[in-house]
């Protein structure tokens, strides 16, 4: 039994690693005769050798290397493409007459800007899951479940997309960009989905999407387009119709007709019916190579809150879509960018008056930003009857009058100074609350008559209220106290008297004192102006700009008088009463080093005072360890506490 066991050992323990060993020299004699073998081999089929191992290696590893790099060149590309498209933006966003709200996030100031369009009578938004919203009382409150919008999406795509949309306030256009990457040779190319919607400024009735599909790749791509309508609105009905465009053809729009509640009274209802051109198919195809555009047509009547069953319902309706019908025959005769070019020059007269501020990078300061979207957003919610296509000349003529001699407009302090009217928005409810709050000051300061006159006589009395400037007695004044002029101001085109315009402005010198330049940009009579206490004789005003000292009084008055009377200048500084009058002290350096820098420091970046707050803190530490090493080391009361071995 022993014998057997010792022999076991042996084989395991003597002849296994023997063979091991003859195993491994077998090995490494078969690995040296294959290199040998190579080296045999010529130069050509080394060659061919490498490629084949290449090869091998390009199998296994480039897919993973494919996918990422085609993934970023997808990236990339579409990148390009949208920085295509939002170049036109770039010149009016700079302005803040344009906003743009990327896929990343808000662009200015952390805000996002809401592509909402409005015309006084009904108001939609891109990118908004809420639907149609028409009057109620101040603003355009009252949603209905119907929605105009028409959303367009790419059929089976995987494909990267990216989607901005962007906000044009000067033309009150909004707009929505989508690109979207498909396989087109080496890098590919971007399918674009363009749309424009605007709320007719002269058709008060009207909303117009226009989308433009673009196909540049080398395959036809399909287009899918989702256009609800009616979605929820209970007891509401449907039908079809048709009617021929511009050019001849044949266009089908449904007829939708229903009630919608009143959010505010219970037992009130709106008759409403909305009129929607019907899109030929569902599924768009997109031959390579070319571009489609889509003209969407959206028609909206509707009637006042009134207590339900006091009027017959079927005869409210009949009339309405009367009203519709006719609207949209009359609208789809009309060539598209005919359409639009009625629409844009309606906005760029209602922006001929206006105001600007200078920057600030104050923390919270107000901007030209929240300015510009603010006075967008209110004007969307008021109608333009000096421009609508439904007004009489009568009417018209009631507006001038009101708008060239305004009365008591304003009469409370800046608006510039008020929070509750700079509100951050985020969607139509925002929107309609600011204007409302806007509405409500507007009407209270005296500007009654003047907002009853539409979008024109609404944006004047902003533009009034923001400089605190007022139209009292015979003269305008301009009532803002001289401690809030640290920034330069600009109120362009006050209306003032028949065919007068007044320019005024703040600028704010190299030595920190503000002051007043005057200048008209027409006028059909002479007039003058004061500075405050209007103890100098009268300046007469012409289109060169008139220079005024800011002066301040006790009590505090007005820094400026402008009339057309110069004997009621004359005598005006009887009427004011001031006890003195000096002129205002220059505004102090950390006020102005605030606005301009961001910060109280003057010109110099805030990383180069902390800087010397470091080196301060450092030399101050340095100079305690010497002051120790010194005088404390060596003394045996400051190392009693040590352990000695």
């Amino acid at each position: 039994m022993n014998n057997g066991l010792i022999f076991v050992r042996r084989i395991f323990c003597c002849k296994f690693p023997i063979a091991f060993r003859t195993r491994q020299m077998w090995w490494k004699g078969s690995i040296q005769n294959s290199f040998s073998r190579i080296n045999s081999l010529s130069r050509s089929r080394k060659l061919i050798l490498l490629i084949l191992l290449l090869l091998l290696l390009l199998y296994f590893l480039g897919p993973y290397f494919f996918r990422t790099q085609t993934t970023q060149i997808n990236l990339d590309v579409l990148d390009s493409c949208v920085e295509d498209k939002v170049r036109y933006f770039h010149k009016a966003t700079q302005s803040f007459d344009a906003f743009v709200n990327s896929p990343g996030g808000p662009t200015v100031a952390s805000r996002h800007y809401p592509a909402y369009v409005g015309n006084g009578h009904l108001a939609a938004a891109l990118g908004s899951s809420n639907g149609l919203f028409v009057r109620l009382n101040r603003a355009l409150s009252l949603p209905v479940k119907f929605f105009p919008v028409v959303s367009a999406f790419m059929e089976n795509t995987h494909s990267s997309v990216k989607e901005v949309t962007a906000l044009h306030i000067k033309s009150g256009i909004a707009y929505r960009i989508q690109t979207i990457h498909v396989e087109s040779g080496w890098t590919g190319s971007c399918v674009s989905i363009g749309t424009q919607l605007y709320a007719h400024r002269s058709r008060p009735s009207v909303l117009v999407q226009d989308i433009k599909l673009s196909n540049p790749s080398k395959n036809q791509v399909v287009v899918d387009l989702d256009q609800i309508g009616d979605s929820g609105w209970e007891g509401s009905k449907t039908i079809l119709k048709s009617a021929k465009n511009n050019v001849g053809e044949d266009v089908q729009y449904s007829l939708t007709s229903g009630e919608v509640s009143s959010q505010l009274d219970d037992g009130y209802i709106s008759y409403v019916t909305v009129a929607t051109v019907k899109l030929p198919e569902k599924f768009i195809k997109i031959p390579a190579g070319k571009t489609k555009l889509l003209h969407v047509v959206t028609v909206v009547h509707y009637t006042a809150p009134m207590p339900k069953n006091t009027r017959d319902p079927v005869a409210v309706f009949k009339d309405l879509e009367g009203k519709v019908d006719k609207d949209m025959l009359e609208v789809l005769k009309i060539d598209d960018n005919v359409l639009r070019e009625e629409h844009i020059h309606v906005w760029n007269k209602l922006w001929q008056s206006g105001f600007g501020i200078s920057y600030s990078k104050a923390s919270g300061a107000l901007n030209g930003d929240k300015i510009n979207s603010t006075m967008y957003y209110v004007m969307s919610n008021i109608p333009a009857p000096l421009h609508s296509v439904t007004s009489t000349q009568k009417e018209r003529t009631e507006i001038y009058r009101t708008l060239h001699y305004p009365d008591r407009c304003y009469g409370g302090h800046s608006t510039l100074h008020a929070n509750t009217l700079w509100v951050d928005v985020s969607d139509e409810d925002d929107i309609a609350r600011v204007t409302t709050t806007w509405m409500i000051t507007l009407e209270k300061q005296g500007c009654s008559v003047m907002v009853k006159a539409g979008a024109e006589g609404v944006i004047q009395a902003m533009v009034l209220s923001l400089g605190a400037l007022r139209f009292a007695n015979d003269h305008l004044e301009f009532a803002m106290e001289p401690k809030d002029l640290h920034r330069d101001l600009f109120f362009h085109r006050i209306n003032y008297g028949n065919n007068t315009h007044v320019n005024v402005s703040v600028i704010v010198g190299e030595d920190n004192r503000a002051n007043i330049y005057v200048a008209l940009d027409r006028n059909d009579r002479p007039y003058y102006a004061c500075d405050a206490g209007c103890i100098d004789a009268p300046a007469a005003l012409s289109k060169e700009l008139k220079q005024f000292p800011v002066k301040q009084t006790k009590p505090l008055t007005s820094i400026l008088y402008i009339t057309a009377d110069k004997i009621h200048m004359e005598e005006l500084k009887h009427a004011i009463h001031v006890e003195n009058i000096v002129e205002a002290p220059a505004h102090e350096h950390h006020v102005i080093a605030l606005h301009k820098h961001g910060h109280h420091f003057g010109g110099l970046p805030t990383i180069f005072w902390v800087s010397i707050a470091f080196l301060v803190v450092i030399f101050h530490l340095f100079l305690c360890k010497l002051i120790y090493n010194e005088y404390c080391a060596g003394q045996e009361r400051f190392t009693r506490g040590r352990y000695n071995v």
